[in-house]
């Protein structure tokens, strides 16, 4: 179905909506996750085919080969922008260290746990969500306007397991690894414009708040 309300956001006639809460943040994060991870993979693999792409499709092993690949990147990407999200609390004054830490290991422990798929096993997600976690315990979230240095992992990951011969893969990781970069820059820009950090902050405090109050009980 046409979805004329997504149409005019995007040719510029509507605004986007502000990021007010943990969960709209977590929407966010997801669905630009999900976004760089496909159109960079699949962009980079048909740009590598050529014109022998169409049939790729037809090969059952390469499909396979590309679902997989997809889900890795999409789970480094929600690490990388889960990571940034929260730096934006501290750039703001609004949460210390220990807080970045806490909301990072929330968004993405909340989106790795709630994919839907049949593609790979759910193992991918709970060592995804482990590694983020660990991450977070030494990431400087300092300086969040340095917005390159959270968005390693993504381009390691898909340098890693883009579907392509290493050799290829080697002689092309200046461009794999611009286009990814360049990509998050209009994203990371989008989330400073939406995120109204009061607001979605005092929901991170009443969340806390609400799981302190449940524990006691």
């Amino acid at each position: 179905m046409f979805n004329f309300s997504k149409f005019l956001r995007i040719i510029g006639l509507k605004k986007q909506p502000h990021i007010a809460s943990m969960e709209a943040l977590q929407t966010f994060i997801d669905e630009n996750a999900a976004f760089v991870s496909q159109v960079s993979l699949y962009t980079y693999v048909k740009a590598r085919a050529g014109t022998s792409f169409p049939k790729m499709f037809e090969n059952e092993n390469f499909l396979i080969s590309l679902s997989i690949s997809r889900w890795h990147i999409y789970t480094a990407s929600v690490s990388d922008l889960a990571l940034f999200s929260a730096a934006q609390f501290q750039g703001s004054g609004f949460a210390d260290l220990t807080e970045c830490q806490a909301i990072t290991t929330y968004l993405g422990t909340r989106i790795l746990s709630k994919v839907e798929q049949n593609d790979v096993d759910q193992s991918v997600f709970d060592q995804a969500a482990t590694r983020l976690k660990k991450r977070a315990k030494t990431a400087d979230f300092l300086n969040p306007d340095e917005g390159k240095k959270y968005f390693t992992n993504s381009s390691d990951a898909f340098m890693q397991w883009a579907p392509v011969v290493d050799e290829f893969k080697a002689q092309d990781e200046e461009i794999m690894r611009n286009s990814m970069h360049l990509r998050w820059i209009g994203i990371r820009q989008e989330l400073k414009e939406r995120l109204k950090h009061d607001k979605t902050f005092a929901d991170w405090i009443m969340i806390t708040n609400t799981a302190k109050f449940s524990a006691k009980r």
